[in-house]
């Protein structure tokens, strides 16, 4: 039961800090989740363990704990993580790809599209990653894309940021096109290559991301420069 408990409240406080409903910065209460999941401290302790070696909490003995700012060069160290595994992910897709792939793939790109209409951020993004998880599960490596979803949370905050208008998702749209298209045509070459720009984007929109929300980050630039 405590590590039911436990999984429950590092599920959705994961899931609160990732999609920005928990801001970097802000303090957590562990008497207040106890409270909301009618539990004793212990497993609350044990989900915010997980989530501070993941970098999502910031937690000081008999201070509190708080949600950890975006660290910038945690950002560029996990967006190198998932291209590396990503990109070795497509380039092995040729020996499995199947018809019903590009189906789903479209399927997951109608989503977007509609999300995109819709404004709507969260929608976008869970779209995005069902999408891209396709690739981890038909080459049977869905461990690996869990370890993505694990160990890369500055960098899915940061792109939360990035989706805050409808451009930027309609750019994602035809990106995602260009790689369905690619795939369709299997020039995996080309589709690797797709898939590096399109996951390479976000580290061009950083200084607009960090300018628009300084105080959700650390070790920023001007952070670097005035030590």
């Amino acid at each position: 039961m405590r590590r039911t408990s436990s999984e429950t409240i590092y599920d959705e406080l994961k899931d609160d800090i990732i999609f920005l409903r928990l801001k970097p910065g802000e303090e957590i209460s562990q008497a207040v989740i106890s409270e909301k999941f009618d539990v004793s401290r212990s497993p609350v302790r044990d989900a915010l363990m997980r989530l501070r070696s993941e970098g999502l909490v910031v937690m000081r003995p008999q201070r509190g704990c708080w949600v950890s700012k975006i660290d910038i060069s945690r950002v560029d160290d996990e967006c190198f993580f998932r291209l590396a595994l990503e990109k070795s992910v497509i380039d092995r897709y040729r020996e499995f790809m199947k018809p019903s792939d590009l189906t789903r793939l479209e399927y997951f790109i109608a989503l977007q599209k509609e999300a995109s209409a819709a404004c709507d951020a969260v929608a976008f993004y869970n779209a995005d990653d069902d999408m891209h998880s396709i690739f981890f599960e038909a080459t049977g490596l869905t461990r690996i894309w869990q370890l993505i979803l694990r160990e890369t949370g500055n960098h899915r905050r940061m792109r939360i940021l990035s989706m805050g208008s409808k451009d930027v998702l309609d750019k994602n749209i035809a990106q995602h096109e260009e790689l369905i298209q690619a795939l369709r045509l299997k020039d995996f070459p080309l589709a690797v290559t797709l898939e590096t720009e399109h996951l390479s984007k976000l580290k061009y929109e950083a200084d607009a991301i960090i300018e628009s929300h300084p105080e959700y980050f650390t070790n920023r630039k001007s952070d670097i420069s005035a030590t």
